[in-house]
């Protein structure tokens, strides 16, 4: 069936109706600058004479612009940042609790009074067969440092399938941080 054909008769008594016939779509797309034959009367390249030789500045040596001068934010002798030590030590106390890790690990890391309460509350409770916590069991810890030597220090934690917090203080003494309460194990 050929489109400049009409598809049906004309309706009896009516006007008949025009042959269908096919025109041509007109472009939808924009000229291109490249071409042949287009000419848009705009702007058009002109490359530059190269400058003589003698009128060549000569060039400037480079300069490497000057440093600040480094800055310790921490006095010597002050602890490290105290973050990377709770993110550690939140870690250290989930094991232990799980059972994959010794208590007397974090004999170090704690007072000899808060020593004694984890051991006393750890000691009589049956070791847990479950997995060993991975990084993912803590979600979030959240430190505050004080300018007094005091981090306070707010963590959230998975246990099982269900959420937990603990919040720990932390003391600076001797160059290093040392975890003097704890709440929530």
């Amino acid at each position: 069936m050929s489109l400049a054909e009409p598809t049906a008769p004309p309706a009896p008594g009516g006007r008949g109706l025009p042959a269908l016939r096919l025109l041509p779509a007109p472009s939808t797309e924009p000229p291109y600058d490249d071409e042949p034959g287009h000419h848009s009367g705009g702007l058009r390249l002109v490359h530059p004479a190269p400058p003589a030789a003698a009128a060549r500045p000569a060039p400037r040596p480079v300069v490497a612009p000057a440093l600040p001068p480094v800055r310790h934010l921490r006095p010597a002798g002050s602890p490290p940042p105290a973050r990377p030590f709770a993110v550690a030590l939140v870690q250290r106390l989930l094991e232990v609790r799980a059972g994959v890790r010794p208590l007397t690990q974090l004999q170090r890391d704690t007072t000899p009074g808060l020593y004694a309460d984890l051991e006393q509350a750890l000691t009589g409770r049956p070791r847990s067969t479950g997995l060993r916590p991975t990084r993912r069991d803590v979600l979030s810890v959240h430190v505050q440092e004080r300018p007094d030597g005091v981090a306070e220090v707010c963590a959230t934690v998975t246990r099982g399938e269900r959420a937990g917090a603990l919040a720990l203080r932390l003391q600076a003494a001797h160059g290093r941080w040392f975890c003097t309460e704890l709440v929530g194990l």
